[in-house]
């Protein structure tokens, strides 16, 4: 659900926080999620407060 939220908004950064309540999940989770996909290349953080993301075209299994 993130990824697919991230990617249908590619110019677009968002917080953990932001996402859950667009997609009504538990803001921690999603932060969580988000750790993982940026070190996974999914996605990328673009600032440190407040954290946010944006989904990168780069994928895991081009790293």
């Amino acid at each position: 659900m993130v990824v697919a939220h991230l990617q249908a908004n590619p110019d677009t950064a968002y917080t953990a926080t932001g996402i859950s309540r667009i997609i009504d999940r538990s803001s921690g989770a999603i932060a969580n999620a988000l750790v993982k996909l940026t070190a996974q290349g999914t996605t990328r953080q673009v600032s440190d407060a407040p954290r946010r993301y944006q989904y990168t075209a780069r994928g895991p299994q081009e790293n």
